[in-house]
């Protein structure tokens, strides 16, 4: 279940590790153990069970995810009292019940007839229709309104919801009249929302008109058609990201079924976010009117940041992907085969957008594509694009050399570029592992061992050692959260040693034991040090020399640690 969040999740032994998917790390810290059925992060300490990643992958609370991973495995809930359910499973429900009703005006109603011939006029089955729970809200005041308070909702939260509206008066109305309706549902198919389009040129409003954002409807956190057509995104390795929701319709009729779209807005971090669950690859469709090339531009800056590996697809003249599939479904798709990389599409639009026969025009190209040649990291890579501009804009290439780590020297000056190495790990961090690493020896053997608990850096690692019993089985749940974070890392450690001889965790052991016991020693010594200089200062002899005595026998037990040796030894 956690690779449909974490697609580059590989096996490790008998755990699972990946790059966490709720912060940002170059080496993979996330580790997923079946076998005990939790996860834990050693970057950030996130960690628990699948209804903890559930919670923390899609925001919400335990609740929601119980009944989504109960949807997902065919498991029914018992209804609770309403006044008992969150608030936002009851926004869920109300939008459900929604796009139900509005599914059986398109269908049913007499009034429907005109968004009936519309969606047959725009090439749409009944079984798209269907599939898509595409709906039809008749002309009137209260329909869908009376509907939900039938089924016992309130108007406050009809309109919570945003299925209504208030006047003036303070009178509730429908939000949606005399329109066609597209759910619009989130990754895991639940409708959060709608874009509803109008029939008629005389109605007032715009378009196109969508639900306000609510509790569970965020527009830059959606991606149209992801639920239907994530599947299709992992198992082709790209998704095709549209402007419209007609375009994905269309698209999945014609079996092209890895197409999503963003609703006419640039892609958001949030929506990238989402696509990198399933793919690593997108591929950008967009109108080639100056307002599809900046919304493009906007949305690949932001996938780029997210290392994705971008792709543009061409269209012709005002045409769009629906436009396309009623000529001939093929044309769609050679046109995602044909699709150009980013930078191609990049040098293509530096060529369109400017007069590169003029010095003026050169410059502007120049500049343009180097913005984005001085991001890419590959010698090879960023040598090949400078020669295709080198080309387009006729200037040797030792020019644009020159300008580009011009360029380069501006975005990131010489003081900031030189990356100082990291950090030596501290003293301390490195005692407080071998604390967690110790434990976890003892938890693998289920007890075979024991030492003393005061050579552990915290109280928490001494407390979660008093408790080891209860993770010998992995009982952990009425553990405080720091204490569960810390057994999640000990349970993991713990299986490293699988791969270990007893020889070799016997000298684990003794290691281990050897370097935490001459931590506790060299901390003891240093607060001895520090009681001396307070009691030279305040003239105290009597305290001095007794300090001085615990000084000298504690730094001959460090610098000649052989009789303490036998004695952990004999512990181990």
């Amino acid at each position: 279940m956690v690779r449909e969040y974490v697609p580059e999740l590989k096996k490790a032994g008998v755990n699972w590790k990946a790059r966490c998917p709720f912060h940002q790390e170059k080496t993979p810290s996330f580790t997923v153990h079946p076998g005990k059925g939790f996860w834990h992060c050693f970057g950030c300490s996130k960690g628990g069970d699948v209804f903890a990643f559930i919670q923390e992958a899609e925001g919400i609370e335990f609740p929601d995810a119980l009944r989504l991973l109960a949807n997902r495995a065919g498991v029914k809930l018992e209804k609770q009292d309403p006044q008992k359910e969150s608030k936002r499973s009851r926004m869920l429900d109300i939008l459900r019940l929604g796009a139900r009703w509005y599914h059986e005006a398109l269908l049913k109603a007499k009034s429907g007839e005109v968004a009936r011939h519309y969606l047959v006029s725009r090439g749409i089955t009944s079984q798209t229709s269907d599939t898509w729970l595409l709906g039809f809200t008749p002309d009137a005041w209260e329909g869908v309104s009376n509907f939900l308070k039938s089924r016992g909702y309130r108007d406050d939260e009809i309109a919570e919801a945003g299925l209504s509206s208030t006047n003036d008066r303070g009178n509730q109305y429908d939000r949606f009249r005399n329109r066609v309706m597209f759910p619009i549902t989130d990754v895991h198919g639940s409708v959060v929302g709608f874009t509803a389009r109008k029939l008629s040129e005389e109605d007032l409003g715009a378009k196109y008109i969508n639900t306000p954002e609510t509790a569970v409807y965020k527009k830059s956190s959606i991606l149209y058609g992801l639920a239907v057509a994530k599947q299709s995104i992992r198992k082709q390795d790209l998704a095709v990201i549209v402007e419209g929701n007609m375009d994905v319709i269309s698209s999945h009729q014609a079996g092209i079924t890895h197409v999503v779209a963003s609703s006419g807005t640039a892609l958001t971090a949030e929506q990238i976010l989402l696509i990198k669950r399933y793919t690593q690859n997108i591929a950008l469709s967009f109108d080639p009117d100056a307002a599809g090339q900046t919304a493009a531009s906007r949305g690949l800056e932001i996938a780029w940041q997210h290392d994705m590996n971008l792709s543009v697809v061409r269209l012709p003249e005002k045409i769009d992907p629906d436009n396309l599939i009623k000529k001939d479904p093929k044309l769609w798709e050679q046109a995602i085969a044909d699709r150009i990389p980013f930078l191609d599409w990049v040098l293509e639009r530096a060529s369109s957008q400017n007069d590169v026969v003029t010095a003026a025009g050169k410059k502007q190209a120049a500049r343009f594509v180097l913005s984005w040649i001085t991001r890419i990291s590959d010698p090879i890579e960023q040598a090949h694009y400078l020669q295709k501009l080198s080309q387009l804009i006729h200037v040797d290439e030792s020019i644009l050399r020159s300008v580009l780590n011009k360029h380069r020297s501006v975005r990131h000056p010489a003081a900031e570029s030189k990356k100082s190495p990291p950090p030596a790990p501290r003293k301390q961090d490195i005692l407080a592992l071998s604390s967690v690493r110790l434990i976890g020896l003892v938890v693998f053997e289920r007890g075979k061992r024991e030492f003393d608990p005061l050579i552990l850096t915290s109280d928490t690692l001494r407390e979660l050692y008093k408790r080891r019993k209860e993770l010998y089985d992995g009982h952990i749940d009425l553990f405080d959260a720091e204490l569960q974070s810390l057994a999640r890392e000990v349970l993991i450690i713990s299986e490293e040693y699988r791969a270990l001889s007893e020889d070799q965790r016997n000298h684990e052991c003794m290691s281990l034991v050897n370097r935490l016991t001459h931590g506790k020693t060299s901390q003891k010594l240093l607060e001895i040090r520090n009681q001396i200089h307070q009691a030279e200062a305040a003239g105290d002899i009597q305290t001095l020399e007794r300090h001085i005595a615990e000084w000298q026998i504690l730094n001959q037990e460090l610098h000649h640690p052989t009789h303490a040796d036998k004695k952990e030894d004999n512990q181990a």
